[in-house]
Formats: C-alpha cells, sequence, structure tokens
C-alpha cells in the first residue's frame, strides 16, 4: 500500500514538473517571439514609400522617411513593438475597461471613468481634428495597427492568455485625456475640505489648508506684470479663491530658462524635469523624428504621435503643472437640478455578465454615486457633481501639440496654444535668436462670490512674459504670479523647489550645462534648512534620540544616498507629522497620513504652534516636548527596522525608486519586469523622491520621469536622460539600462547630424517598406 503511495506521489510531482516546464518553455517561446525588431526588413501595409528606423546606443529611435505620414506610420509601429501593453493599459483605464482583463478588483476604477465621461470626451476631440493632424494620427493608428496585426505584440498578453484589440484614433485621443485628467487639480482639495469641515474649527482649518506662504517665490515677478497689465488694484480673496500651500501629494515637475546673458555660451538655456509616478515601462519614450520641416526631438508618450517635451531646429521648450484649480466638487440640492441619464455595461472578467450601471448628468457634470466614489463629508441628501475643464467641448491638444513642434518663434509657440484647453501647464521657451519666454493655455475659470463659473481668462490674457527683466524663468509649481496679475489663481502649488531653484540660479553670474546639472540633481532640502533650527531645540528622552539629534547638529540638509542623516530627518518627520494632526483629526487620521510640509512649517516656526498639543491629555505639550517624543519613537521604528548602530544606516539603503509594473510581484517571472534602484533626495528636494507616508517604507513612487538640458547656441549639445529604459520588453537590453545612470545624474545625447548612412557605431537600422 505505501509502495502505491510513494508511486501516486511521484508521479503527480513528476506531471506538476511537467506542466510547469511546458508553461515555462512556452512562455520563453512567446516572450522569444514578442521581441521587438532591430535589423532587417518588414514590409508595412501602412507606408506608402520606405521609412527608417534607427536605434542608437540607448535604444532611442531616430525615425527617418520620405514624407511626414510614412515617419509618423514608423513611430506607430516603434511604439505598438515597444510599449503596446502600457498603450492597451491607458486605453483601457480611459474607456473603463480595466475589469475585462484583471477582473473585479477593478470595477470601482471602471466606474469612476465612465462616470467622467471620457469616453465620449475622445469621440469629441477627434470630431475637432485638422486635417492635417488627422491624417498624420491616421498614418500613426496604421503603424500601430501593422505591428498589432503581426502577432506576439508584447509579453504581457502570454501571461493573461489574451489577445489584443486594434488601435483607433480615440485611442490615440485617449493618452492626451488621461494627461489632462491626471495632471488636472482641485478635485482633491474639494474633497478634503468636505471631510475637514465637520471636524476642524474654522481657524484650525484656514492652517491646515493654508494659503501659499508669503516668503516663497512667484514663477513671474511683479516688474513683469506691471509692464504687461499696468497697476492693478487687488483685494482680499476669498477662500475659495485664495491660492494654497500644495499638501505634497500632487503631481509636479521642474522647469528654468535663462536668457543668453546668464548663459556662458551667450545663448539661452533650458532645462525640465517633470515629476510623475514611476513606471516600468517608462511614461516617455524618446525619439527623433526627421520631418519636413526639420528634426523633432524628444518625449512622446507611447499611443499619441507627438513630441510633447523636446526641441525643434529653431527651439526648446518644457513644461510643468500650473496647480491651478480647474476641477470643482459641488454639493447640489437635487430637486434644483436637471438630471439626464446614461448607461454604461462593464465587462468584467469571471463573470458571466456585463454589470450595468447608471450616470446621471447635470449642466455642470456628471453626479457623483456614492458606490463608487468616498463622498464622507458630503449631505447625504444632496448630489455631488464634479466639474472640470477637462472634459469641456473644443479640447484641441492634438492640433496645438503639432503646432508646438513645428513653432520657429515664441509668437509661434504662445498662438500654438490657442486650442489648448487641459491640462494647463507652464510652457517655457528658447529660441536660438535669443528669445526666452513663458506661456500657459488652456481653459482657467473665472468665478463669482459663490465660487460658479461666469467664463473664462481671456487667451489674451493668460499669464505670459517675454524676456523678463531678470534674466530667468523658474518653475517648481510654485505660484505664477502674485496680485500684479490681475485674476486670482486659487490652486494648490509647492512651496520648496523654487526658492532653491533660484538661489542657485543666483548663486552664479553665468551658467552652463554642467551648473545645470549639478541644479537638477541637488538634494540639498530646504525645507530642512528653515526647520531645523527648531527641531535641534526637541527634548529627545532616549539615547537613540539624543544620538540622532547630535548627528544633525552638523547636518548640511543635503539628502544624499550615503550616510544617516536623511534617513533620521526623514523618519522623524514621518512620525512628527502624525504626532501634530492625528489627534485633531482622529478618525479621519488615516486619510491624510501624507506630507503637508508647508503647513508642517507653520506649526514648528509659524503663527500655528497650537498644534503642537496633544488635545488627548491633560497637560499642554510644546513643540519641544512633542518633536522629541516624535525623535524618540522615529529612531526606536527605525532601530527595530535596521538595527541600533547609526553609522550602518544608510538613506539609499532605504529609499529606493520602485518602477512599477502590474507583473512585478508575480511569482518566477515577476523579477523580469521589475526595475529598483537606490536614489538621495526627497518630497521637497530639486531632485525629488517622493515616498508615502502610509506605505510603512520609503519606496519611492514619485520622481523625474526625464531630464532634459537644452543648450540654444548648437542644440545638438542638448541631453537627456529618463528611466528605466526605452524597452517595455523585458527581454530587451534597453528594458532597465538607464535606472543606474538616471539615479547617478547621467546625461545622454540625441544629435540630429547624422542620417541612415552614417549612423553611429553600434546602432541598428531596421527599413520598413510599403507592402
Amino acid at each position: 500500500m505505501k509502495t502505491w503511495i510513494i508511486r501516486i506521489v511521484v508521479g503527480v510531482i513528476a506531471l506538476a514538473l511537467i506542466i510547469v516546464l511546458g508553461v515555462g518553455a512556452w512562455l520563453v517561446e512567446r516572450f522569444n517571439a514578442s521581441k521587438p525588431r532591430e535589423t532587417g526588413e518588414v514590409a508595412l501595409s501602412a507606408l506608402e514609400r520606405p521609412a527608417q528606423v534607427v536605434r542608437d546606443e540607448n535604444g532611442i529611435a531616430h525615425i527617418f522617411g520620405e514624407t511626414d505620414a510614412d515617419v509618423m506610420a514608423a513611430l506607430g509601429y516603434v511604439h505598438a513593438s515597444e510599449r503596446y501593453f502600457q498603450m492597451d493599459l491607458a486605453r483601457r483605464y480611459m474607456r473603463g475597461e480595466l475589469s475585462a482583463l484583471f477582473g473585479e478588483d477593478y470595477l470601482r476604477a471602471d466606474a469612476q471613468t465612465r462616470t467622467y465621461g471620457f469616453r465620449r470626451l475622445t469621440e469629441d476631440i477627434v470630431a475637432n481634428l485638422s486635417d492635417e493632424t488627422r491624417a498624420l494620427m491616421e498614418a500613426y493608428v496604421a503603424g500601430v495597427n501593422a505591428r498589432v496585426a503581426e502577432g506576439a505584440v508584447a509579453p504581457e498578453y502570454a501571461v493573461l492568455r489574451t489577445a489584443p484589440e486594434g488601435w483607433s484614433l480615440e485611442d490615440s485621443a485617449a493618452i492626451v485625456v488621461l494627461l489632462a485628467n491626471d495632471l488636472a487639480a482641485g478635485a482633491g482639495e474639494d474633497m478634503d475640505r468636505a471631510l475637514l469641515d465637520d471636524i476642524l474649527s474654522t481657524e484650525q482649518l484656514a492652517q491646515f489648508t493654508m494659503s501659499f506662504p508669503d516668503w516663497a517665490p512667484t514663477m513671474l515677478k511683479a516688474e513683469d506684470m506691471r509692464v504687461r497689465f499696468g497697476e492693478v488694484q487687488t483685494e482680499a480673496l476669498p477662500p475659495a479663491e485664495a491660492p494654497t500651500a500644495q499638501s505634497d501629494n500632487q503631481p509636479g515637475s521642474n522647469a528654468w530658462v535663462i536668457s543668453g546673458e546668464r548663459s556662458e555660451t551667450g545663448r539661452p538655456l533650458l532645462a525640465n524635469d517633470p515629476h510623475l509616478g514611476l513606471s516600468t515601462p517608462a511614461i516617455w519614450y524618446y525619439v527623433r523624428l526627421n520631418l519636413s520641416y526639420g528634426p523633432v526631438i524628444g518625449g512622446t508618450v507611447p499611443g499619441a504621435p507627438f513630441v510633447i517635451l523636446g526641441r525643434n531646429a529653431h527651439a526648446a521648450w518644457g513644461f510643468t503643472n500650473t496647480g491651478f484649480d480647474v476641477i470643482d466638487i459641488l454639493e447640489r440640492d437635487r430637486d434644483a437640478e436637471t438630471i439626464t441619464t446614461r448607461t454604461e455595461s462593464i465587462a468584467v472578467k469571471g463573470r458571466s455578465e456585463p454589470v450595468t450601471i447608471t450616470v446621471e448628468e447635470t449642466g455642470d457634470g456628471p453626479v457623483l454615486s456614492p458606490d463608487w466614489f468616498d463622498l464622507r463629508g458630503f449631505d447625504e441628501d444632496s448630489i455631488v457633481v464634479r466639474r472640470s475643464t477637462v472634459t469641456a467641448p473644443g479640447n484641441r491638444v492634438a492640433d496645438a501639440t503639432l503646432a508646438i513642434m513645428q513653432a520657429e518663434t515664441f509668437d509661434d509657440f504662445v498662438e500654438a496654444g490657442r486650442g489648448w484647453t487641459a491640462p494647463m501647464q507652464n510652457m517655457h521657451f528658447a529660441s536660438v535668436d535669443g528669445t526666452i519666454g513663458y506661456t500657459t493655455a488652456g481653459l482657467l475659470p473665472i468665478r463669482d462670490e459663490n465660487g460658479d463659473w461666469t467664463g473664462f481668462i481671456p487667451f489674451e490674457e493668460l499669464p505670459r512674459v517675454r524676456n523678463p527683466q531678470g534674466g530667468f524663468i523658474a518653475s517648481g509649481n510654485n505660484l505664477v504670479a502674485g496680485p500684479d496679475y490681475p485674476y486670482p489663481l486659487p490652486g494648490s502649488y509647492a512651496t520648496y523647489r523654487a526658492p532653491r531653484i533660484e538661489q542657485l540660479l543666483n548663486a552664479r553670474e553665468r551658467h552652463s550645462l554642467d551648473s545645470f546639472k549639478t541644479l537638477q540633481m541637488d538634494v540639498t532640502s530646504e525645507q530642512a534648512l528653515r526647520i531645523l533650527p527648531m527641531l535641534l531645540g526637541s527634548e529627545p528622552e532616549s539615547q537613540l534620540g539624543a544620538e540622532a539629534l547630535a548627528r544633525l547638529e552638523s547636518w548640511d540638509g543635503s539628502l544624499d544616498a550615503d550616510g544617516p542623516e536623511a534617513l533620521i530627518y526623514s523618519a522623524w518627520l514621518r512620525v512628527l507629522s502624525g504626532a501634530i494632526w492625528n489627534d485633531e483629526l482622529d478618525t479621519l487620521a488615516v486619510a491624510f497620513n501624507q506630507p503637508r510640509r508647508a503647513f508642517l512649517e507653520e506649526v514648528l516656526i509659524g503663527e500655528a504652534s497650537a498644534w503642537c498639543d496633544d488635545v488627548r491629555t491633560d497637560a499642554v505639550e510644546t513643540c519641544a516636548i512633542t518633536a522629541g517624543l516624535a525623535l524618540d519613537a522615529a529612531m526606536a521604528e527605525t532601530a527595530d527596522a535596521f538595527g541600533r548602530d547609526m553609522d550602518s544606516w544608510r538613506w539609499g539603503d532605504m529609499h529606493v525608486a520602485d518602477f512599477d509594473h502590474p507583473f512585478d510581484s508575480l511569482p518566477l517571472i515577476g523579477s523580469m519586469f521589475a526595475n529598483r534602484v537606490a536614489v538621495p533626495g526627497d518630497g521637497a528636494t530639486i531632485n525629488v523622491a517622493h515616498f508615502s507616508y502610509a506605505s510603512g517604507s520609503y519606496d519611492v513612487f514619485h520622481a523625474a520621469s526625464l531630464r532634459a538640458i537644452y543648450d540654444l547656441s548648437d542644440l545638438n549639445n542638448s541631453l537627456y536622460m529618463f528611466a528605466p529604459g526605452q524597452s517595455g520588453h523585458p527581454l530587451s537590453p534597453h528594458h532597465g539600462d538607464l535606472a543606474l545612470r538616471w539615479a547617478a545624474g547621467e546625461y545622454f545625447e540625441i544629435r540630429d547630424d547624422w542620417d541612415v548612412a552614417s549612423a553611429p557605431e553600434g546602432s541598428h537600422v531596421l527599413t520598413l517598406t510599403p507592402q
């Protein structure tokens, strides 16, 4: 009997092993079959004439074609070859179709995007396309579908055991809407206020959602605004229109541009590093497009055929998020609204029948259902409506982006934005003729005393400047303009990066590419320098706390990856933040477990020190006592996790950039998709690296998605970097090859002074021919 049992067990194990090996072999074959073609010749029906794709040593695609349409078709083919699963997920998110691929866990996300009406918006965008833009987008879509038709388009589909659908113009429009919605501000602040209204007093609420501080600089300076608008009579703004200090849980970016008088070459320099969520593959795909009007080089977003951030032969441009409030969450009386309805059918993997939801809409926007949205804080007898410029009709961002690619002068650049609705961006510009400038474009609401929209700021009067008197324009997502600008600019603005950027720009009479590289990688925290003197006066009670405090006494505020000081400071602030406001917020504390850096400073060295008292105790705790106890607790937690020897603590060991992929946690194959690298900095440094207070780790989820420095004396000297790599395929040598270089502050060039015949050594040439 025992012999039979042994034989059965051995047989089962053998069978399981055969199955595992068989599945593994099949996956290996499928993974290899989906690797991007880099050499040889491929026939495509999408082409009218031959095109060539030359991938350089960094995997950057240099695309040559006889017509612009052929270049765009080749770009579509390349995007699909390297990034189709990424494109598909973005499209599915905007369509509300993630549940069909991943199951019921994504039903809430699908219901939310269906509620917003994004799919209808993509149809409007396509209907608004100019003939030129439409023709180029159609060529791009044809190139994408040519690659999809070849099969084995991405290894993820083999894991999911499904096949992708083809691409459409509406899908490319969805990529535009995805960016616009991700970068639009206002909704989070309104939801926060609804939660806090019943818990905090009026004074506490004003402090916790504090105004943008007077000591922080605006991007556009008063003297330039007075030249443009004259003397402006200003009045005190109501709270709904007062600019607020960012709570550090929003997307951000850096950009600065200097005039030739401030550079060593006598021509402008422009730097840009947009901060977005880290992912594998990267958000961006770098290209050089050789078009009829010259080369265009920079970052594209797979799924859309345009260079969004980059340069042409005449100029360079870079964007940061404005932070303007363009989304309102409104409480309305149902009986006073005219409501229409539509139904949405959502397919869910594992369910035999789709889930049908009913979406209500008002004249201001869709009604948010408590079935799918967290509406705590709102009156249950009211309806909650989302009003947003993102879904406003007339969106012509595709035409605007193409016009920016073609812009030769600052006037061209400004005019290109006339069809832009969302997302509103700080648009920095520099030209080979020496002009520098800034503009923004989009719909910025004008509100009446009740907060209702009465119109939008006219395009001609949006914030803008040409050749400012100070010789530079710098943005760290700070407030765009002060009271010398004639319109209120409600929104949420970052506080600490801009002062540090301006300080370093003013530290040198003239700048170079090298000084700009140093500036982009700077990890000295302006926040730390401002609050450290108070923190050093705290009163820890433990030996570990006292030892940590002693180490910070000689610290220069640099959150570099080596040494323990950055870890001590970061752990301390995480615990201290909770100690300051968790008692007041009570059950809502978990919803606000995130940095509120400007508010923390206001508590420690400003007018809000009463928050240091723990309202749950009879004693009155001072900030020195609360900070000392927080340091004790933070050091005890850190010692439990990493040992008591502070000499062995290293910020880079704990502070790791995690380039997220949906499959990176899967057994056996997950490591193929994972990319992780140690980084310095934090959420307040120029070289930004956000980590979550709520996660329990210091993993970085939000940082510089790319870096670029443009030299307008010779655009071929311009420098670029992004991470983790150009390819989305885990078997590609360019899947994660740039992550370490990105973390180390290295750069590469993307030059336009060679063609296919003179491609640099190590390049790979793929020829695409008409079928």
